[in-house]
């Protein structure tokens, strides 16, 4: 992997089929890519977004408005980050971590308002929850319920130029 050839691009339909083969082998702890941007095509507030290592969709996330953040914070220029995963066959590789680095820039750039990302991360997930550390995210010791049990809360505030 060339970390300057990895970047994030909204959801097209060019890419309709490399999401249709997307492979994820542990859906407990996300959702699926195909499913995930069917409700972003119903839902305004909702963007689909890619990871690409040049046009190879190695890796997918959400970014979802106040109507998917209010739940982990008050903030109204929050967005939620959900359905986070890289490709099982790309794993390992360092997608996720570089993801996540340029998930400021990506976010600064496409909806300057947003002061804040928050997430709910599955108390068993560990690994995640370190990625997201380590990246800035902060644990802010709320709690929600998520489909497959208890959520830790985390957010990272974005600075402004």
């Amino acid at each position: 992997m060339d970390p300057s050839k990895i970047s994030l691009a909204f959801y097209s339909d060019e890419y309709s089929e490399a999401v249709r083969r997307y492979v994820i082998k542990e859906l407990h702890f996300t959702g699926s890519p195909q499913e995930a941007v069917e409700t972003c095509k119903r839902e305004s507030d909702r963007y689909a977004i890619l990871v690409l290592d040049e046009e190879t969709v190695v890796g997918f996330f959400v970014l979802h408005g106040r109507a998917g953040a209010k739940k982990y914070t008050n903030n109204r220029k929050a967005l939620l980050l959900r359905t986070f995963s890289i490709d099982s066959r790309f794993q390992g590789k360092g997608y996720g971590r570089r993801t996540i680095a340029l998930l400021d820039i990506f976010v600064k750039e496409h909806f300057p308002n947003t002061d804040e990302v928050v997430l709910g991360v599955n108390h068993a997930n560990v690994a995640a929850q370190k990625l997201y550390l380590h990246h800035g995210f902060a644990d802010t010791c709320r709690r929600v319920t998520g489909i497959h049990g208890e959520q830790l809360v985390l957010s990272k505030r974005l600075g402004r130029k």
